[in-house]
């Protein structure tokens, strides 16, 4: 494609960005070396269409080729925003700040920031803090100083909306931090600047219509608040921008708080709802041969009316976004009835396709009735992939070997990875159970699916599977099929651990003669940390240099650990700037979780730990900024579903790790507060 191909394309409304995105990479990127300006074009629409960590591992490596674009570099930091990572969004904002906004009156603005840019980059400053203000109310002052700082900038109210962006938004924290005068003030000027350019909701734009519904809001105008509020809901619609709805829909959230008469019904209509789905399988040769009651028998007429549950369920609850494994009966039952839906589909598969084929889609066998669970395996996977092969994910790509616990492990991911996309959507994540209570099921099965979800207290929905049977299949009649030969088995316990791999940034130059001290200091503050009750809940842990690696049983006490060295609470850490490691904590610690092998007892009767895993924990802590916690997308799924008051992972994109090892989608862990 030529690049006014590949624009015109990414200009339609009907345009799916993540399809065309890889389409015009492959086979090669030459046209994104000849015009880089293509990765500030496809970021914009990434973000607009809800793809935030998409947008910025595009933007990431976008730097590559526009190098200190500003343009570019505010992307980033608003992809981060609309992904929830505000921490993150605001490092990446301090620099920019510095360029646009100078104690110097006669300081040289960077050429490639125009007006536009300028107020976009010092109001994003005022949405960061307004995110803030949920659980910091005395923030909303300070977001709506800097909204109004960026109302006042140069040029600003003539710009062709008369700069009524930032003014809302300043109306609205105005109003949020208990000043009513003021907002009603800002929010009529908003209304008096709009007017007096004629715009109206045919004439209007997306943004500016919603800008007229959130001042008619906070003067109390509920009727022409909705009417215009709308306008901007279909415009979002028609345009196919989901991301830009969201945010929508966050600050509307917002301002319900505050405003009496304002809901949101007609906004969650279009956003729909996050589902992430677990059912039964169809019963496998080995389970009829071991003389179990059928629960899913291999019949058609069942089969039908287990898909047309699903389908009714998943209208009812307006399902846009799905999450689901792909074993044969539920899981790809759901997956052909999102897919007919044109919804957001993810699948995560537990361990290696052949195995995988074997333990859950055909059992190994050959007959027509269960080839065709494989075709429709094969069918689905094709449908996702062709729209983005991100979209289907592999908790392990190693062999079963027998490992139970993998199953347990891809439902946690599942729910882990629904709940933090349903959180970049402003929405509440919801599931769908196939299940037959009257039959008990196994670890990592339904039943135990529905027991982690309503302890993460996540409203579900349950199709019972017992009643469709008595209805559709009572007498289906009891197949004795030869038992294929099972997936090979590993000769060791083979169980998902959580492992930190940290290290203090400049270890290596300390000098000789400082060393000694240095570790006598570090050795005497690890050692209160492993006899605190935090490290005492690590399963092995071993030490060289500066080097740390831990492992644990849970990612919360992993994280517990990792939060304890980039932001004690207790102990003594090292005078850093004494051995001129700076000011700042110097610790980069990386965290992932997965199956790794146990070897008992191999020295002084303790366990250790080894698998390809290990070495992904390991290639994480290199490209970990200073200062932080980096975790895996597994371990970020997992600390997501147990522990979500007490710690938070915000995504800060895809990173090559250390030594090539892979590219993957990485966040910061910190303290929830």
């Amino acid at each position: 494609m030529t690049l006014q191909e590949i624009l015109d394309r990414l200009n339609r409304s009907d345009v799916v960005v993540e399809r065309l995105l890889e389409e015009c990479r492959s086979p090669d990127k030459t046209i994104w070396e000849m015009h880089p300006e293509l990765y500030t074009s496809f970021t914009q629409k990434l973000i607009e269409q809800g793809h935030p960590g998409r947008a910025l591992e595009l933007a990431r490596e976008g730097e590559r080729h526009l190098k200190h674009n500003s343009r570019l570099q505010y992307q980033l930091a608003l992809a981060a925003v609309r992904g929830g990572s505000t921490q993150y969004a605001e490092s990446l904002l301090e620099p920019l700040l510095k360029k646009v906004i100078d104690a110097d009156p006669e300081a040289v603005i960077p050429a490639d920031v125009d007006v536009k840019l300028r107020m976009e980059i010092v109001a994003l400053k005022g949405r960061i803090l307004k995110d803030c203000t949920r659980r910091e109310p005395a923030r909303a002052k300070e977001s709506a100083e800097w909204y109004e700082k960026a109302a006042g900038l140069p040029g600003v109210s003539a710009m062709p909306d008369g700069g009524t962006f930032p003014l809302i938004n300043a109306a609205t924290m105005w109003r949020i931090a208990g000043n009513e005068a003021k907002s009603n003030a800002l929010a009529n000027e908003v209304l008096n600047r709009i007017a007096s350019r004629g715009i109206t909701p045919s004439t209007s734009d997306m943004w500016l219509s919603a800008t007229m519904g959130e001042a008619n809001m906070l003067l109390g105008r509920t009727e022409e608040s909705t009417k215009w509020y709308k306008a901007a809901v279909d415009m979002a619609v028609a345009q196919g921008r989901l991301g830009d709805l969201a945010s929508l829909r966050n600050n509307y959230h917002l301002l319900m708080d505050t405003v009496k008469g304002a809901e949101a019904l007609f906004l969650d209509e279009f956003l729909g709802s996050v589902v992430v789905f677990s059912g039964h399988m169809v019963d496998s040769p080995d389970r009829i041969e071991k003389g179990y009651p059928p629960r899913f028998p291999n019949s058609e007429p069942l089969i039908v009316a287990v898909k047309a549950a699903i389908a009714k369920q998943l209208e009812a609850m307006n399902a846009k976004v799905g999450y689901c494994s792909l074993a044969c009966g539920g899981d790809i039952l759901f997956a052909e009835a999102m897919i007919e839906r044109q919804a957001e589909l993810h699948i995560v598969l537990p361990f290696a396709q052949h195995d995988f084929f074997r333990t859950s889609v055909d059992y190994g066998q050959d007959s027509k009735s269960w080839r065709k669970w494989r075709r429709r395996f094969d069918d689905v996977l094709e449908a996702v992939e062709k729209l983005s092969a991100s979209n289907v994910q592999l908790a392990t790509s190693e062999p079963y070997l027998g490992s139970e616990g993998l199953y347990a492990f891809t439902n946690q991911m599942l729910q882990g990875l629904a709940v933090m996309r349903a959180r970049e959507r402003v929405s509440a994540p919801k599931a769908l159970i196939l299940i037959d209570r009257t039959m008990s099921g196994q670890a990592g099965g339904a039943e135990s699916f529905e027991k982690s979800w309503r302890d993460a207290c996540h409203e579900s929905v349950e199709i019972d599977l017992g009643s469709l049977r008595i209805q559709h299949a009572a007498n289906v009649p009891r197949l004795n099929e030869k038992i294929a030969a099972p997936a090979p088995m590993g000769s060791l316990q083979r169980p998902v651990k959580a492992m930190l791999f940290a290290d203090v940034a400049g270890f290596s130059k300390i000098s000789e003669w400082e060393l000694s001290r240095f570790l006598l200091e570090y050795s005497n503050y690890l050692r209160v940390l492993f006899a605190s009750d935090i490290g005492q809940q690590a399963k092995y842990a071993n030490s060289w240099g500066d080097g740390l690696y831990v492992v644990f049983d849970d990612a919360t006490d992993a994280t517990a650990f990792a939060m304890e060295l980039v932001d004690p609470t207790f102990g003594k850490q090292p005078k850093w700037s004494e051995y001129d490691l700076g000011t700042t904590n110097p610790f980069r610690v990386g965290l992932h979780a997965g199956p790794v092998f146990e070897l008992p007892n191999l020295f002084r009767e303790r366990s250790e730990f080894a698998g390809q895993h290990v070495n992904r924990a390991a290639r994480i802590e290199p490209v970990t900024v200073r200062g932080c916690a980096y975790a895996s997308e597994p371990f970020a799924a997992l600390l997501t579903m147990r522990c979500q008051k007490q710690f938070a992972a915000e995504a800060v994109g895809v990173h090559s790790l250390d030594k090539q090892y892979d590219r993957v989608a990485l966040y910061r862990v910190r303290r929830s507060n």
